[in-house]
């Protein structure tokens, strides 16, 4: 519980740093000092007329999996909220044994708890060749665990799939990443010219 209060604060804390030095230099009488802070301003409600540009953050699961976030913007929900809201979210997981999954979403919301969600069409593509696209994934991100809220479909070396749940997560024997597809899987699988000979 500890770690997960650690991980959310490492992301909460600096962004409401830069939203609170965004506010003085918006209320300062001296030369325009806002013109290299990345704050964007927009109208409506006035909870939503700040939002951080290109928010980047880094940092490690608890089993020493490489963890990277970063968004076009970003903004802080209203007070009746909780969390981060993010456009255009990339999530970058370097596992240990050299391998890559990225996700990009459309939008991305931070909850209490270490939830990542992922919506409005999200793409995982792993740097063994495979590429799984869903409506939405949940991700916590003090460790490896996500799982779709919707069907998914996966390319890959000679497959093609569809699933109705997609999960990601850690062997628990060897600290591995896993995609385990359920829910009525259908694969078809074409052999490779190499297999063939």
């Amino acid at each position: 519980m500890y770690s997960r209060l650690i991980a959310w604060l490492k992301i909460l804390l600096p962004l409401g740093a830069l939203i609170l030095l965004s506010t003085i230099f918006l209320y300062s009488r001296g030369p325009d000092p806002i013109s290299t802070i990345p704050v964007l301003s927009g109208g409506g409600d006035p909870s939503k007329t700040e939002q951080i540009g290109s928010p980047f953050y880094a940092g490690t699961t608890e089993n020493g999996q490489g963890l990277t976030l970063a968004a076009r913007q970003a903004r802080m929900l209203d007070s009746d909220g909780a969390g981060v809201v993010a456009d255009d979210l990339r999530a970058v997981i370097d596992v240990r044994d050299g391998n890559r999954i990225t996700i990009d979403a459309r939008t991305g919301r931070m909850q209490e708890g270490d939830m990542l969600l992922l919506r409005d069409g999200v793409t995982l593509e792993s740097s063994s060749g495979y590429t799984v696209t869903t409506n939405g994934l949940n991700a916590e991100i003090d460790r490896v665990a996500i799982e779709s809220t919707e069907a998914v479909d996966a390319t890959g070396p000679g497959l093609t799939l569809s699933a109705g749940k997609l999960r990601v997560e850690e062997s628990s024997d060897t600290n591995d990443i896993q995609l385990l597809f359920t829910d009525g899987v259908k694969l078809v699988y074409t052999p490779q010219p190499n297999e063939a000979e």
